[in-house]
């Protein structure tokens, strides 16, 4: 019975999207053939599908066909074949007053039009179905802030939830992704115009002055140069490419750049505070960030889909798939942001959870031990700071990027203190006037130590873990971020590193981690980092090793001091010498989701047109991308690719299938617009040339270029599916 029905749900799936594809397909060629016999032009063929074909019939002039291969269509007209573009020249057949041709400019822009008119149009209709049924919508909240990015720099925390960008309404994270990738540039007017005005000056960026663009969430290359274009008007530019621009005003200095203003709102207790930050997105097109990720909600995921090894999976009585976390130990969480900020807070404690759990009438107290860090037993060097949050305790106390902090109290970071363990050191001393020295670059001879007073704020240390590869390691107390070097400082007495011969001095140049085999794996992953000058950064293969099968030693490759190469394995080890533990229990979490569901026919197609608006955005940023070289083609997906999407959100909703086919449908519309020869877009240009020329291309122009359209398509068609192919070989 179970086989029977999963069989059923699966079939059902399968006729969803075949359905769903071809109407899409169906109203393009539906859109032409209307305005088509509109205009009196006779159509000779509507054709749904491509290849051989496996049902027609005659009806009236009009053979209806469907084919094998379901992903396009056409309809032929007289005088209007893309295999035989001389149809559109040709005399005689102009003179049949029902062939294409024969028609004027506006009626054969209206008949080319119609297709992708048509895709607006149902686009929106399946949108406004979606919300209709409700349409499942992550929440813009902030669950994920990655350490060194802008976000972090500006400020911004896990349960921060964002309400504007650029004045613009955000109503759902996907939001939040877009208005920073499609961010215009804008001018933003400082208040403290002399902050900035040692810039105007032409001549190359000094640390100074880098730190005081820093503190204003603007990060300069080294090779940055202040340029004056005319008296009252400067660049910065790195290269020749210009960052931004600067005016001097009577009232202070505009910069012109792509920042945002992000304005949303933080619970502090009891009460809610409205919050402002000025982020500065890295990198362009897609690639655009400013390093946040979604908040996910307080149910739990079944624990044993995830990896083993965790304090969670030793939780007594078991967690359960949906147990919604309520409180821990007297203290009620009302998010997951708070759950980790707790965990972290009191990581060496055992907790004691109280959850939600269906078919109990009251809440389950589950008990889940703490866990000390897994390490190898070596000290490394400590880097520069590479970043600095605003208004944070480094900000106030004067550290500046670039720095290298040396000593805490007058002890040795890299010897007396382990520099991985600096955030939890300084945590403990939060609070408290500290004295740190740093080793600060100077413009010209050697680095300088500096000596300074901080004090720590009250957070805990290795709350933002470096997940990403890229990600430095996070002082939260202090709102600043460093590397940790590769290069080994100390051995501690009785490791493993020390029983595999590491020694002081040692250089690790890579590291293969066997990680925790998840249910779902027939055989371990193992994962390979390699450090270079791009990466050089040890934290985040600590917080890898966190994720390693105990029973397998970490594969170092390891440069001595003399030069001298060699592969050592190390097994992983709990120095119950060192208080340490790991800040995360290792659960995880539901998507933070809500349903937005319309309240009636016109409150559903306001939401299907913003969300037809969005839609089109990230079209045209994906195109834009592609042509700028931000994306690559091998991203793109086929017929098969689109498939296989579609099958899988077939599974989980209807209202989901929905939203896949509007933006399938609005993409279809927005592709088949391209000027492309043989595309609707093609068409259009040779119908605007005959509009302002008044004269039709030469048929050698026109089988040219539809040749070379063809051609393009055709090999388009074929990376896509190769590409298709591939992925699915490969998973």
């Amino acid at each position: 019975m179970i086989l029977a029905h999963l069989l059923a749900v699966s079939i059902g799936s399968v006729l969803y999207v075949a359905a769903g594809i071809g109407l899409v397909i169906f109203f393009h060629e539906l859109g032409h053939f209307a305005v088509a016999k509109w205009c009196n032009v006779s159509v000779e063929r509507f054709s749904i599908g491509f290849g051989p074909v496996i049902w027609r019939v005659k009806w009236g002039e009009t053979e209806y066909v469907l084919s094998i291969v379901p992903f396009g269509g056409y309809v032929k007209m007289l005088g209007q074949d893309d295999i035989d573009p001389s149809q559109l020249t040709s005399d005689e057949i102009a003179e049949d007053p029902r062939s294409y041709s024969a028609k004027n400019v506006p009626q054969r822009m209206a008949i080319i039009s119609a297709g992708v008119i048509m895709n607006l149009i149902t686009g929106l209709l399946f949108f406004a179905c979606a919300y209709g049924l409700g349409v499942d919508t992550e929440q813009p909240i902030v669950g994920l802030v990655q350490v060194g990015l802008p976000a972090w720099e500006a400020g911004m925390e896990p349960g921060d939830r964002i309400r504007r960008i650029n004045g613009d309404t955000i109503s759902s994270f996907e939001d939040i992704i877009l208005s920073v990738a499609l961010a215009p540039s804008q001018r933003l007017l400082f208040e403290e115009p002399e902050d900035l005005m040692g810039l105007l000056d032409p001549g190359p960026v000094d640390e100074e002055l880098r730190s005081r663009f820093a503190k204003r969430r603007i990060r300069l290359p080294h090779d940055a140069i202040v340029v004056a274009d005319t008296s009252s008007q400067w660049s910065i530019k790195s290269g020749s490419t210009t960052l931004f621009q600067l005016v001097g005003s009577g009232s202070g200095l505009a910069v012109s750049g792509n920042m945002l203003k992000i304005e949303g709102s933080r619970s502090v207790g009891a009460s809610v505070q409205s919050m402002t930050w000025n982020v500065l997105p890295r990198g362009k097109g897609t690639g655009r960030k400013i390093g946040l990720g979604p908040e996910h909600d307080t149910q739990f995921l079944a624990p044993e889909t995830g990896p083993t090894g965790w304090p969670a999976s030793r939780a007594k009585p078991a967690l359960r798939d949906k147990d919604r976390l309520k409180q821990i130990n007297d203290t009620p969480i009302t998010s997951v942001a708070q759950m980790r900020k707790y965990q972290a807070r009191h990581a060496d404690q055992e907790l004691v959870y109280q959850v939600e759990r269906e078919g109990e009438a009251g809440p389950v107290e589950i008990t889940v031990p703490p866990s000390r860090f897994l390490t190898l037993g070596i000290s490394m060097d400590i880097g520069q700071v590479t970043s600095i949050r605003d208004r944070s305790p480094a900000d106030t106390a004067g550290l500046r990027i670039g720095d290298k902090l040396i000593t805490v109290n007058g002890r040795d970071i890299g010897k007396a203190i382990n520099p991985l363990e600096l955030p939890n050191v300084l945590a403990k001393l939060s609070g408290q006037d500290v004295k740190i020295e740093v080793l600060r670059p100077q413009p010209t001879g050697e680095p300088e130590t500096i000596a300074l007073t901080v004090t720590p704020d009250d957070q805990p240390g290795w709350l933002n873990p470096p997940e990403q590869q890229s990600s430095p390691l996070a002082i939260p107390s202090l709102g600043l971020a460093y590397d940790c070097t590769v290069n080994i400082l100390a051995v501690t007495p009785g490791s493993p590193a020390e029983k595999a011969g590491i020694q002081s001095g040692d250089q690790i140049s890579q590291a293969t981690i066997t990680l925790k085999q998840l249910p779902t794996e027939t055989e371990p992953t193992t994962f390979d980092i390699t450090f270079d000058d791009q990466n050089a950064n040890w934290a985040h293969a600590i917080w890898m090793i966190q994720r390693s099968d105990e029973s397998k030693p970490v594969l170092l490759h390891v440069v001595g001091a003399d030069g001298k190469e060699r592969d050592i394995g190390v097994t992983p080890w709990r120095n119950s010498d060192r208080d340490w533990y790991l800040p995360k229990r290792g659960t995880r979490h539901y998507p933070l989701n809500e349903i937005r569901q319309a309240a009636g026919i016109g409150d559903a197609m306001g939401l299907a047109v913003n969300h037809a608006e969005t839609t089109l955005a990230r079209i045209w940023l994906t195109l834009r991308s592609l042509f700028t070289g931000d994306i690559s083609v091998t991203e793109l997906h086929g017929p098969i690719g689109i498939a296989r999407a579609a099958y899988s959100v077939a599974e989980t909703s209807i209202s989901k299938l929905l939203i896949f086919l509007g933006f399938l449908s609005l993409n279809l519309a927005v592709i088949n617009f391209l000027p492309i020869p043989v595309l609707d877009g093609g068409h259009m240009v040779f119908l605007t040339w005959e509009a302002i020329t008044r004269r039709k291309p030469s048929e050698r122009v026109l089988i040219a270029a539809t040749y070379f359209g063809l051609a393009f398509v055709l090999l388009l068609m074929v990376t896509v599916i190769f590409l298709d192919i591939e992925r699915m070989w490969s998973s």
